[in-house]
């Protein structure tokens, strides 16, 4: 995924935690709350996780896509002339006695889709929690149907900043009761993504190791991304071992008759071993069963076999994103439904 961030962002958040000033800050940064909010998220096809927000004063409410992958939240809004905002609510700032603007353009291409609008500020809420001169985005456009297929009606980017999404988010802390045993901590990168490296291997049931990731994974963990992104050198390799075949569209496809006797495959992370059943990278539509796994954009990150580890990933556990310890966390469900906690210290 090809995603253009705001640079000096990164560097600030680099500077600071490199003189020991980034944790001191964030305590007394407007969105480091002493409670935690939770919020209720809708599930569109398993391919997308959005919830409810609203914006301004009187309250305009909107539906947004939670996304680790990038860093910007925008809405459609009242500038937009595109075809893709004619399906969707749209923001208007001249409704809004909070809201206020610098004119300052923003511009940002993802893996699919782009837009372009203005920056402004306004009061934000979500799941009980309130945020005021919340930087917001209105979208001016949005070329071609990307973002007019889906229901929501913009982006939350949550690129190492805040949370994510599921059928529950959590801002502030965890729930317990959506989680069982320990939480499993993996190291991140400190940079815009969510990006960690795993040892080990990407095991298949019978726990042969394929030797892929020896020298290290690279991956970033995308709730922006609804499948799981294998690096292009192995994804033929890993779907003969899962004994998956092309149909005539190109895709690999599955027997539905024996996906509960597929392989688990298993991500060794910082010491624990987490397991991928076939109910998660497999796709069930239509009488059709096909893989949830496709290569990723690019063979490797810094040198490493590059993964992304999307939704048919995320929703196998309980995922917990720590902004101030660098940190991203993956536990047992206790529930079937997938469940996400962000940490805000």
């Amino acid at each position: 995924i090809n995603r253009r961030m705001l640079t000096y962002f990164c560097s600030l958040y680099e500077e600071l935690r490199q003189r020991g000033e980034l944790k001191e800050i964030l305590k007394f940064m407007q969105y480091s709350a002493d409670g935690t909010y939770s919020e209720n998220l809708v599930n569109q096809n398993d391919m997308s996780y959005f919830g409810k927000i609203s914006i301004g004063t009187p309250p305009q409410s909107f539906y947004v896509h939670f996304d680790t992958g990038s860093s910007t939240l925008w809405v459609n809004s009242v500038y937009c002339k595109s075809d893709a905002c004619q399906h969707h609510p749209l923001f208007n700032p001249h409704k809004s006695s909070t809201y206020h603007s610098h004119g300052k353009d923003f511009s940002i291409h993802y893996g699919t889709g782009s837009v372009t609008g203005v920056i402004g500020y306004d009061t934000v809420r979500l799941g009980g929690l309130t945020v005021k001169d919340q930087k917001i985005g209105l979208s001016i456009t949005e070329p071609g149907n990307h973002f007019a297929k889906p229901l929501h009606d913009g982006l939350l980017g949550l690129a190492f900043m805040y949370a994510l999404r599921g059928s529950e988010v959590v801002f502030g802390g965890t729930d317990p009761s959506h989680y069982t045993g320990e939480i499993h901590w993996v190291p991140v990168q400190k940079n815009s993504h969510w990006q960690l490296v795993f040892e080990g291997s990407v095991l298949s049931v019978s726990h042969r190791s394929t030797g892929w990731c020896r020298h290290g994974c690279s991956a970033i963990v995308d709730t922006g991304s609804s499948l799981l992104m294998c690096p292009p050198q192995y994804v033929d390799k890993l779907h003969k071992i899962l004994g998956a075949r092309k149909d005539d569209s190109g895709d690999y496809v599955f027997s539905c008759d024996y996906v509960n006797s597929l392989p688990t495959l298993t991500f060794v992370m910082n010491g624990a071993y987490l397991h991928l059943e076939p109910s998660s990278y497999v796709l069930k539509s239509n009488g059709k069963c096909r893989s949830g796994i496709k290569a990723s954009s690019s063979s490797d990150r810094d040198g490493r076999p590059y993964w992304i580890l999307g939704d048919v990933f995320l929703r196998q556990f309980y995922s917990v994103f720590d902004q101030g310890n660098a940190r991203v966390g993956f536990a047992t469900h206790a529930l079937p439904e997938i469940r996400f906690s962000s940490l805000l210290t």
